[in-house]
């Protein structure tokens, strides 16, 4: 009986600890859930890289936007904006090709980013992706921020990559897969942190710590009630499968761990 009950207390402390993490993160999360819309009121060019300067109440650096532009009759997408520099209530950012909302089928329009040009942030950030080593972990996270964010059942990841005869969530299949599901964040947990992405680019916002529950156990590529091994395709058999070290692969990702291969 009262190794029942030091067990117990140890749960509750576990927890306990970990939500005083995490409640940390509540007030950004809810920020980095509200849109956010500003005007580009400078653009300078440097070494073929067009940057833009514009006012910002909350921006993060690393978030990804879309600048658009009012015409006669309509309104037309001009391309990305990544925020690479925040001070004070002015942010820099870097445009780019529009990849975000962009319509393959359609004619691309050739223009660039110009002063006056509205830009808008977190169009898409009041859904995401969770990525954990397991359901304990996995619940742990929707029950903290699902009044927040609207939490997209990991099965959904899985069958994505699965359509793709691939295994790992790379950067770019994450990119593509938040396009997909018009997803606008991704939660990965690794080893000791919680780490937020924005899924525009994959640029890491915040990281917290926090440790995953029943540690030992995790699934691999992540936590999700589907399962495919390929369905026998040879894609899928040549695919790397790094994730199936999950920790190593996902602490690589939010820079808790150096890459020793790729520095060779």
């Amino acid at each position: 009986m009262l190794k029942k009950i030091l067990i117990f207390v140890c749960v509750c402390v576990f927890l306990s600890a970990n939500d005083e993490k995490f409640d940390d993160s509540i007030e950004f999360i809810r920020t980095l859930s509200q849109p956010e819309s500003t005007q580009i009121e400078s653009i300078s060019d440097e070494k073929g890289e067009i940057l833009a300067t514009f006012s910002n109440l909350s921006l993060v650096k690393g978030e990804s936007g879309i600048v658009m532009r009012d015409l006669e009759v309509y309104q037309a997408l001009v391309g990305n904006m990544e925020i690479v520099e925040v001070d004070g209530t002015k942010a820099v950012g870097k445009f780019s090709k529009l990849t975000q909302l962009s319509q393959p089928y359609l004619p691309t329009p050739r223009l660039k980013a110009e002063v006056g040009d509205k830009v808008s942030f977190r169009n898409f950030n009041n859904k995401a992706f969770v990525i954990a080593p397991n359901e304990a972990t996995y619940r742990h996270i929707i029950d903290k921020y699902g009044k927040i964010i609207d939490f997209i059942n990991p099965d959904l990841l899985m069958g994505f990559l699965n359509s793709q005869g691939k295994h790992d969530p790379t950067d770019k299949r994450l990119i593509a897969a938040c396009s997909e599901y018009a997803a606008g964040l991704v939660f990965i947990v690794g080893s000791k942190n919680l780490a937020i992405f924005s899924c525009g680019n994959m640029a890491m916002l915040k990281k917290y710590p926090f440790t995953p529950l029943n540690s030992e156990s995790f699934q691999a590529p992540f936590y999700t009630r589907a399962k495919f091994e390929g369905g026998g395709s040879l894609t899928y058999l040549f695919a790397s499968k790094k994730s199936r070290q999950y920790y190593q692969y996902y602490d690589i990702m939010i820079g808790d761990l150096i890459d020793e291969k790729a520095k060779k």
